[in-house]
């Protein structure tokens, strides 16, 4: 199986990303722009980059009522990013507008190609007690109360919903999702090569670790971002998913 590598442009600046892109001309990775480099950089310069050939990422995790969810995603594919993200637990109803909004985006010609939609589970920062607090309304209702139970929870959402390609999970929910539902796309944050800080990401693993439980690709920011030698960085990371 292969496992790809997704490089973070954590960034404030376009021209950081910029720098870094131009650092790592030629490597086989993907770019994640998340809500801080969006906000500065803006829908035009993602579009840019994905007309230049660059796959793309676009990582804004969409949650709000349907309708508002369905239009920002066909305003963010038409951008040309590969993969989108929304909240899972926006619910099927917002699922299934997004759905028919992006058919009928495609035949209207509104996007040429259609975006794989990731959703998200439980974000990778949360531990366990925060996330159990969190969801205390939740489980009185579900009895989905632990990490693990509502990502399993989401995965089964997203396996089942046929606007879903994939979803956002942590290495350590990865080799039981892969199990259950061996074709979802799993792209998974909360990577950390060997010796690498673990910051504020509180599920962590390393990339051959990732890969051997079954991610489909893995998102690695500041190990790269904040390295002395990116482009060294990357390759030692794409030797270990080889």
């Amino acid at each position: 199986m292969t496992t790809e590598l997704v490089v973070a442009l954590d960034y404030n600046e376009r021209t950081k990303a910029e720098l870094l892109i131009e650092q790592l001309e030629g490597l086989p990775v993907i770019y994640k722009v998340g809500l801080e480099l969006f906000m500065t950089a803006g829908a035009s310069w993602v579009q840019a980059l994905t007309a230049s050939g660059q796959r793309v990422f676009l990582d804004l995790k969409f949650h709000d009522i349907p309708n508002t969810v369905s239009q920002a995603v066909v305003q963010a594919a038409k951008t040309g990013a590969e993969f989108l993200t929304l909240h899972l637990s926006g619910g099927k109803r917002m699922l299934d507008e997004v759905d028919i909004r992006l058919q009928e985006a495609m035949i209207a010609q509104e996007i040429m190609e259609r975006p794989r939609v990731l959703g998200v589970s439980v974000l990778t920062s949360f531990h366990e007690e925060d996330w159990i607090a969190n969801v205390s309304h939740m489980a009185k209702v579900t009895g989905v109360r632990t990490i693990s139970d509502s990502v399993f929870h989401f995965a089964s959402l997203a396996h089942d919903h046929p606007g879903v390609q994939g979803m956002v999970c942590s290495p350590k929910e990865v080799e039981m999702i892969r199990i259950k539902y061996p074709h979802l796309y799993l792209m998974v944050p909360g990577i950390r090569p060997e010796g690498s800080p673990s910051h504020d990401q509180s599920r962590v693993t390393t990339p051959a670790e990732a890969k051997n439980l079954g991610a489909s690709a893995i998102v690695v920011g500041r190990p790269i971002t904040q390295s002395a030698n990116p482009r060294q960085t990357v390759e030692m990371i794409l030797g270990d998913l080889a």
